[in-house]
């Protein structure tokens, strides 16, 4: 085959970068050759079929495989036959199939158009606002988040800025939506907020922040997305500093550490925690469960509340449960301090009268020993007699009393023990406390809100408490 019909080599490169070479028999027949061995028509038709074998493998091409084969190139004139004029070893193509070529679809031209399908990330992204944007981010800040192409994104009808949904560390932040944009089309604001209601996406939202948090608890950089919809895919990739806890943070926690310092000083050297007020220059009285219960959910409701105000900023977070805790150990010590109180007065009163009775009968027993009167004699020993009874009864009613509050023999030996010595309704009744206690803390760490316990569990904790007071009713002091 002569030069001018060689287009063996060139054809066969362009099958090899589309993939046709392996499955389609290379000859000279299926190439451009000049067909001089056939009839007029017969050439024409078999030209027309090389043409079109061509435009086929070319639909069948990546993008990149048609712009190599539209390479810029002098299209080549025909000859007086209708022979394509070659050039070297290089083909050209008839007029008619540069054209044909030219308008060959693509998948660049069957997609939207550029910068509309998907939402680009500019490098800009900060808490606050333009004027006075911050240097790192915490919770209840409204985020911008900048994009390079959101004019022309929101010119397809199918997309809306209010289904733009916010993702954070690869999680989507259910409820938060996007606000904008502005006049400028920079890019988009959304509020960084933990929700609180009791709708479904109420719950996945703060699902979703409660592990944020104890992510950004080790590394403080915030990972920024967005996804249309909140479904996948997500796009961009833009990072800000999220603190969790505010510069203040030191200050808060000195403030509980004094707190709970001088409460210690205080229990130790004053009444506060005991059960009955001491003597002056004796020694201390036992130290009571009861105030000791109500002073463990007193410093545990209060730094959690501390801890989410910390966090979140937030200043309505008691719960329910939270009260229910406090309402049940001031009641138990409520009804303990009346148990106590009331035990306290009736042995006071029953030892004044016993003193009472004591002197009158002495003083009766005086008169009749000096009496010569027969009549008044008899009269003072029948008033005797009767004293000498209502003794007896007031000494049976004391007996009958728990003992006085003995002192203090240490924290734990005091809230466990009773006259007979460790009782089990009060060993329950700490246990418990302590359990329910440790639950509390790990749902403040963890899900950043004051847990509201079941009713079984506060129902343990109140027959728990109302066991010890029932036991209380009927034991002796210590």
């Amino acid at each position: 085959m002569d030069a001018s019909v060689d287009l063996i080599g060139p054809t066969k490169g362009f099958m090899d970068r589309i993939g046709l070479a392996s499955s389609v028999e290379v000859t000279d027949e299926f190439y451009w050759n000049t067909g001089r061995d056939l009839p007029g028509d017969r050439r024409k038709a078999h030209r027309a079929l090389q043409v079109l074998c061509l435009w086929v493998a070319a639909l069948l091409a990546t993008p990149e495989s048609v712009r190599a084969l539209q390479a810029p190139e002098a299209p080549s004139p025909l000859s007086t036959s209708g022979t394509p004029v070659m050039t070297g070893t290089t083909p050209s193509l008839t007029s008619s199939a540069a054209k044909s070529n030219t308008n060959l679809p693509s998948a660049a031209t069957s997609r939207l158009p550029a910068g509309s399908d998907h939402l680009i990330f500019s490098s800009v992204a900060y808490c606050g606002s333009d004027t006075s944007p911050k240097s790192v981010c915490r919770f209840g800040d409204t985020l911008f988040v900048g994009f390079t192409n959101l004019r022309e994104w929101m010119e397809v009808s199918t997309n809306q800025v209010s289904k733009v949904t916010l993702v954070l560390n690869g999680r989507v932040m259910s409820g938060l939506t996007s606000r904008g944009p502005d006049q400028s089309y920079r890019g988009l604001a959304f509020d960084l907020r933990r929700l609180e209601g009791n709708q479904v996406f109420d719950q996945e939202n703060r699902d979703a922040w409660n592990v944020i948090v104890s992510e950004l608890r080790v590394d403080p950089n915030l990972h920024i997305g967005v996804a249309s919809g909140g479904n996948p895919p997500f796009w961009g990739s833009a990072n800000v500093i999220f603190k969790v806890f505010p510069n203040y943070t030191w200050a808060v926690i000195i403030f509980l550490l004094a707190l709970l310092l001088l409460f210690l000083t205080l229990a130790r050297k004053s009444d506060i925690l005991r059960d009955a007020p001491s003597e002056k220059d004796r020694p201390k009285k036992s130290y009571s469960l009861a105030r000791c219960q109500m002073a463990w959910w007193f410093f545990l409701i209060a730094a959690s509340y501390c801890y989410i105000l910390l966090t979140l900023g937030s200043h309505e977070s008691l719960t329910a449960g939270a009260l229910i805790l406090t309402g049940v150990s001031a009641g138990t010590g409520l009804a303990s301090s009346l148990i106590d109180g009331s035990k306290r007065e009736q042995r006071e009163t029953l030892t004044k009268e016993q003193s009472l009775l004591t002197s009158h009968i002495s003083t009766l027993q005086a008169a009749i020993f000096t009496g010569s009167d027969t009549t008044a004699t008899s009269t003072l020993k029948a008033e005797q007699g009767q004293e000498t009874t209502r003794l007896a009864t007031v000494q049976n009613s004391l007996a009958s009393l728990p003992s006085p509050t003995g002192p203090s023999e240490g924290l734990l030996s005091d809230i466990l023990r009773d006259e007979s010595g460790v009782s089990f309704h009060r060993f329950q009744m700490v246990a418990w406390t302590m359990i329910l206690g440790f639950v509390f803390v790990t749902a403040v760490y963890r899900n950043l809100t004051m847990p509201d316990f079941s009713a079984t569990l506060l129902g343990l904790m109140g027959i728990s408490s109302g066991t010890y007071i029932g036991f209380k009713i009927s034991d002796p002091l210590k």
